[in-house]
């Protein structure tokens, strides 16, 4: 992180949206500590996830740290939450304390104030692995820590006490060093065979495109819904070549189902809008797939068609449906049968800014 770059909890949070592409896995913790809370907002929250999916989460409210997934509460022992509550407690309090230290040195009042901080680790398709620790004041960059090089980067005049604080004290990178590169991955190995059936699952995208004219440009929407894992490519093209340059993305952005939606538009002359095609690729599909607008017209003799059918199919079953009752109530001795229904350590050790 350098100087300029506004961190900020939503940034942050990004770090979190990374899908399980075959053979990558990630952990990442959040920490957020405000020195006003207010109704649904904490003084201090901390989160889990493993590839995009939230696991755990402590907050100051409740005192404990709670499973936020299935497969988390079915492997893990009373024990593990137990000691994870307790760190959970350390890490407000350290936070806490943080918030006073930084208000103090940038000579600020007791105002709203945001301490924040992100720790995590990923494992890579070739089987290596990567780690990040790094802390965000009121919204912009903090301090960062470079696993590679083993040194902290500073955003600015304050932060450079907390470098000179870590770098004097000796063992800090180390501490961070050991918790990214063993304790953080060893537990994300866990957490994956806990929820593979989940996380390493493929839903394939629902592709919808639509079109909006205005003023004589036609804008070609690509949307893509429901799918999993989270990296996908969509791209428009024009006669079969890719138009990168012309097209404009959205985020990958999650549903409350954890699967994720996204979407890419394209302006057009509304006389060529033939020539255009989205193209999707994820990995739930054997091929890329290629979809094009569907004006209002075709899409209503579409939908009259698949109504027709569903009908059709409706009339045959309820037909086939009377037959057999009729046919069972001339049955000598007829009686309708009865129905039947069918942690891990979040962090390294705790430091104060």
């Amino acid at each position: 992180m350098g100087p300029g770059r506004g961190l900020g909890l939503g940034l942050l949070l990004l770090g979190v949206l990374v899908g399980a592409a075959s053979g990558f896995h990630s952990l990442r913790y959040f920490f957020v500590a405000v020195s006003e809370p207010s109704p649904g907002v904490p003084q201090f929250m901390e989160v889990g996830y493993v590839d995009g999916n939230l696991i755990v989460r402590y907050d100051s409210e409740t005192g404990r740290m709670v499973p936020r997934a299935d497969w988390m509460a079915d492997n893990l022992d009373q024990q593990y939450w137990d000691i994870e509550t307790q760190k959970g407690r350390s890490h407000q309090q350290i936070s806490h304390i943080g918030l006073n230290t930084l208000w103090d040195r940038y000579n600020q009042s007791k105002g709203a104030h945001t301490l924040q901080r992100m720790v995590g680790c990923d494992i890579l398709e070739d089987g290596s692995t990567r780690g990040y620790e790094q802390y965000a004041y009121d919204g912009r960059d903090f301090i960062a820590f470079d696993l590679d090089k083993m040194t902290f980067t500073a955003a600015d005049a304050g932060a450079q006490i907390t470098k000179r604080k870590w770098e004097e004290d000796g063992t800090v990178a180390e501490q961070m060093k050991h918790y990214l590169k063993n304790y953080c991955v060893e537990w994300l190995r866990k957490y994956v065979s806990y929820g593979r059936a989940v996380l390493e699952r493929k839903e394939p995208p629902m592709v919808r495109v639509s079109g909006k004219e205005a003023h004589g440009i036609l804008t070609l929407y690509c949307r893509a819904y429901g799918f999993y894992p989270r990296p996908i490519t969509v791209s428009w093209l024009k006669n079969g070549e890719v138009r990168d340059q012309e097209t404009e993305w959205g985020s990958i952005a999650p549903n409350s189902d954890g699967t994720y939606y996204t979407w890419a538009s394209i302006e057009a002359l509304p006389e060529e809008k033939d020539k255009y095609r989205c193209r999707v690729e994820h990995a739930s599909l054997p091929e890329p797939g290629l979809f094009m607008w569907e004006t209002e017209s075709n899409l209503f003799t579409i939908i009259l068609a698949v109504a027709f059918a569903i009908l059709l199919v409706i009339a045959i079953i309820a037909g086939f449906a009377f037959w057999k009752y009729k046919s069972g109530r001339n049955k000598k001795g007829y009686d309708p049968a009865s129905g039947t229904d069918g942690g891990s350590d979040s962090s390294a050790k705790g430091l104060t800014v």
